[in-house]
């Protein structure tokens, strides 16, 4: 029976070798990661908001006016969203803070949202009303392929 101890492994391969295993395994990770990301499961994709369906149906001159509308004293909607956002900023920062303050901001910002919402609606089922039954079949065939597509294919009509 021999009494010779195996040799003991380098500490610099040691190293090397856990390294090797833990960039395996982040390796690894990233691709499991990316395979159940980016998965097509062969289910309904969802499509684009209604809401916003609605508002891309109605002609530019429509769309123009009520994004008008929607920008009240800042010019554009664009601009007073940039306003919004500063003005939020602001009663966040201010000592002492007001909880009423900022939530009176909010509740202003929600009603106008909703102001905005019933703009397009009402201006949309107007459009809609003025069809023809034939015409308002085949805008719903059109609609209904539209739904199915995955939200970020837009398309237009004016």
């Amino acid at each position: 029976m021999s009494t010779d101890k195996p040799a003991k492994m380098k500490l610099w391969l040691r190293i090397v070798l856990a390294g090797s295993l833990g960039l395996n395994l982040a390796v690894a990770g990233l691709a499991v990661g990316a395979v159940l990301r980016f998965r097509d499961d062969g289910g309904p994709k969802a499509g684009p908001p209604f809401g916003a369906m609605m508002f891309r149906e109605l002609d530019r001159e429509t769309r123009q006016s009520l994004r008008q509308k929607a920008g009240g004293d800042h010019g554009n909607f664009h601009d007073r969203r940039r306003a919004e956002g500063e003005a939020i900023l602001t009663l966040l920062r201010a000592d002492p803070f007001e909880a009423d303050a900022l939530s009176g901001f909010i509740q202003e910002q929600a009603s106008s949202g909703h102001d905005f919402q019933m703009s397009v609606q009402q201006a949309w089922v107007a459009q809609v009303g003025a069809m023809s039954v034939d015409e308002r079949i085949s805008y719903a065939d059109e609609l209904q392929q539209r739904m199915q597509r995955p939200h970020g294919s837009k398309r237009h009509r004016d």
